[in-house]
Order: C-alpha cells, then structure tokens, then sequence
C-alpha cells in the first residue's frame, strides 16, 4: 500500500490478479476509482510521487512498471517505462522486496533479497525511470526500507532469517551516487523485514 502525497488516494498491488487498485480516500471510507494491470506478474509494492507512480513486480523475471496518476485518481501505463532488475529480464526474479521513490523524486529504489544487491534508477523530469546501477547491499538479505526527512536511506537485512542475525544499514542515495553511511547495525532480533522512519 501507499498513500498519495495529497492524502487523496491509496494505491494497492493485488498479487493475485496481477493489477493495481487505487482508492479514493475520504471521512467516510474508502471507494474503489480504478484498477490495472500491474505491467508484469505479481506485484508486490507500489510508491508514488506528484504524478508518478512505479509498480514492483516479483513474478516471473520481475521488472518495473510506471504509470501517470491522474486528477480523479485514473492510472495509466507510461509508454516505455518497464525496467529490469539486475537479472536483465533473464530467468527468475531476484528476489525483489520493495521500490520506492526518493523524498525528492529523483531515484527510484529497489532491494533484492535474492541477490543481496541494492537497485537504483535515476528519474528523469518526465518522470521516466533510466538505466539500471546495483550496489552491494552492506549485509545479507535487503529487504524493507524507508527514508528519513533529509533522504538518508535505511534498509533492514533480514539475513535470511537467521536467529537473532538481523540487522539495518543506511545509504546516501542521489541520481549519481550511492554511499554506505552506516554498515550493517545489528538488530539483536531475527528477520528484520521492514523500517519505518518517524
């Protein structure tokens, strides 16, 4: 799920029908505006920004897709704008975890739990997503993750669920840069899979 940054609509990836749902968000509840296919198989997370929204997909090879979100709440695909993940569209998904934009629009981001790797794809001021970089993830398994207010990347490693072995990491991220800022900190817990930022 993911909220609009004007409060207005919540996004929702449906795994099992390969689509995405938008809701329109109001005091008396919820109401269902739209639903897509997600551009790929089994999607399994979702972000936007201003008018831009990027879908994950895990099934299959997994990919990327974009779509524009309209005024009423209406999402439609974005000519061109499927990417791979770090396998290229080759074979089986790597993995993939979670994608979201930066605070600032201008990076998309995406952990691979199979790969132990951290994707980012530069957005252009058209809102297209470019070419693919990976880094090295600082520790095994890279899985949920958030950004503080002045864009600080923290990532939780769930090392594949190993006891008492998880841990979190924190990245600078621009559109051409990616820097460690704190190696893997341990947990003191087992599979730490998401983070969230106050």
């Amino acid at each position: 799920l993911t909220l609009s940054d004007n409060g207005k609509w919540l996004l929702a990836v449906n795994a099992g029908s390969h689509e995405v749902s938008v809701f329109g968000v109001s005091p008396a509840g919820l109401t269902l505006v739209d639903k897509i296919a997600s551009g790929g198989l089994r999607p399994i997370s979702v972000t936007q920004y201003k008018d831009r929204v990027y879908v994950l997909n895990a099934g299959g090879s997994g990919n990327l897709a974009g779509f524009t979100l309209g005024k009423n709440g209406q999402l439609t695909p974005i000519p061109n704008s499927s990417r791979n993940l770090s396998n290229n569209g080759l074979g089986a998904a790597p993995g993939p975890a979670q994608v979201s934009f930066s605070p600032d629009g201008d990076v998309l981001v995406v952990t691979e739990k199979g790969t132990n790797l951290i994707d980012t794809y530069a957005v252009d001021e058209d809102g297209l997503a470019g070419n693919l970089t990976t880094h090295p993830s600082s520790g095994a398994t890279p899985f949920g993750f958030d950004f503080s207010r002045r864009g600080t990347l923290i990532v939780s490693e769930a090392f594949g669920g190993a006891v008492n072995a998880s841990a979190a990491s924190s990245y600078a991220v621009s559109d051409d840069a990616f820097e460690s800022i704190s190696a893997s900190v341990p947990t003191g817990q087992t599979a730490a899979c998401w983070v969230v930022v106050t």
